[in-house]
């Protein structure tokens, strides 16, 4: 009982701190919303001459990664917020796609450019790159989570469009039917390929940061938000855009938009 009390009485503690620390300035990611920290039980106790080790159960949502669309090719929200990490993930200090990527799809596309053959009506088009959060990230924005966080996260570049010809045209995913694969109202998962319809330019962003996901670190069980330019609350892909979107897709943002993807994680933690 005595036990039950101070699982419970940490829960408490650690949910009001989760609560205080939960959302950081200046920040793509949106701890206040997506984090969820809990305890969901107890993993094991070890007693040693009266003293006890405890081991709790903790649940949490973790950014694993980022996608993010742009209209010019090279450009990117992620690499000049990160310079320090994307320098060596990028091979640049300036936080740029490779140039060797840029200059790969010369001729081939690029935010705006379509290529791809079809009506035009609400057609959007823009480059995307996914980009894995390193925990060192994590925790410098929550400090809370060297402790009691689930650590993990990736790092690095997982997929560049721009040398990609397949994204610049519609040859991938040839013979799967794009009705049956939608992503809510937002539109077809297929073909993965950098164009999209839709009114909203944000919602096209969401869609085509969801198709970059699916070729890359996949997107099963997981939610996303916008983090740039503006951050919403978190959501399951393909939720009614009257609900979040919000004019979030105006004139100004030249087709630059980042998305934040969160994957729920359970760890052990030792408490006393």
């Amino acid at each position: 009982m005595a036990l039950k009390r101070v699982v419970v009485v940490l829960a408490l503690f650690l949910s009001l701190v989760v609560q205080r620390v939960g959302i950081a300035e200046e920040s793509f990611f949106n701890w206040g919303s997506c984090l969820r920290w809990r305890i969901t039980g107890i993993c094991r106790i070890v007693c040693h001459r009266g003293h006890c080790h405890v081991w709790v159960r903790v649940r949490h949502w973790r950014p694993d990664e980022v996608a993010e669309t742009v209209n010019v090719p090279g450009d990117t929200i992620w690499g000049k917020s990160f310079p320090g990490i994307t320098a060596s993930i990028l091979g640049a200090a300036s936080g740029s796609v490779p140039s060797q990527a840029a200059n790969a799809a010369s001729g081939m596309g690029g935010g705006g450019v379509r290529t791809a053959t079809g009506p035009l009506m609400d057609e959007k088009f823009f480059e995307t790159h996914v980009f894995g959060v390193p925990w060192s990230v994590m925790i410098n924005e929550q400090p809370f989570l060297n402790k009691w966080g689930c650590s993990g996260g990736k790092a690095g570049l997982m997929y560049a469009s721009e040398p990609d010809p397949l994204w610049h045209n519609d040859q991938r995913d040839r013979g799967r039917d794009a009705r049956s694969s939608m992503v809510g109202n937002w539109g077809p998962l297929y073909p993965r390929q950098g164009r999209a319809f839709h009114g909203s330019e944000v919602v096209a962003s969401g869609l085509l940061s969801y198709r970059a996901m699916d070729l890359t670190a996949g997107i099963g069980g997981k939610q996303m938000q916008l983090g740039y330019p503006t951050k919403t609350a978190c959501m399951i892909p393909g939720a009614d855009p009257r609900a979040w979107d919000y004019n979030r897709g105006r004139p100004g943002t030249g087709g630059k938009y980042l998305w934040v993807y969160w994957k729920p994680v359970s760890c052990c933690i030792q408490v006393r």
